[in-house]
């Protein structure tokens, strides 16, 4: 099929997946929500790819995955892998982090780096910290850093060294 209107075997009803793609927080899983939601409604695939903003041709591989196994097979697939590595703090040290940016503690995120090694022991890169697993999102950003955020970039000279 070129991509025209789709006969499929539909589990759920156009109400039910319309709820869940409007329940879902997960980005991806929402995407492709809703435009199962679309294509039940007898959108075709082009209309439905443009509105979602991805190829004919993705539609078509999503389409391709709920006829193996339904929303279960659509959703487990995950472009870019299963969210990443692990976090190196826990909930509870980024919330100490968070915390100390809120007092002024780093104004660079070099400060932030070895706040974090000394505090908890846990190393980062300056990279490391600045970005999140996940992506092109800052961890400062994430944690609501505003103080702190794209700041930075070049090293402190040691103390008692003079500043460029």
């Amino acid at each position: 099929m070129s991509g025209g209107r789709i006969q499929l075997d539909w589990q759920e009803d156009e109400q039910t997946l319309y709820e869940l793609y409007r329940q879902e927080t997960d980005h991806q899983d929402r995407t492709r929500l809703q435009a199962l939601w679309l294509l039940r409604q007898g959108r075709t695939q082009e209309e439905v790819a443009e509105v979602v903003g991805f190829s004919a041709r993705t539609v078509r591989r999503w389409v391709a995955w709920y006829r193996e196994g339904g929303l279960e097979e659509v959703l487990q697939h995950r472009h870019g892998g299963h969210g990443g590595p692990e976090p190196k703090l826990t909930p509870e040290q980024e919330q100490a982090l968070k915390e100390e940016s809120r007092k002024g503690t780093f104004r660079t995120i070099w400060d932030g780096v070895e706040w974090v090694k000394e505090k908890f022991d846990v190393e980062y890169t300056y990279w490391g910290i600045a970005k999140h697993a996940y992506g092109e999102r800052w961890i400062f950003d994430r944690l609501d850093f505003p103080s702190v955020a794209g700041q930075g970039r070049r090293r402190p000279p040691p103390d008692g060294a003079p500043g460029l």
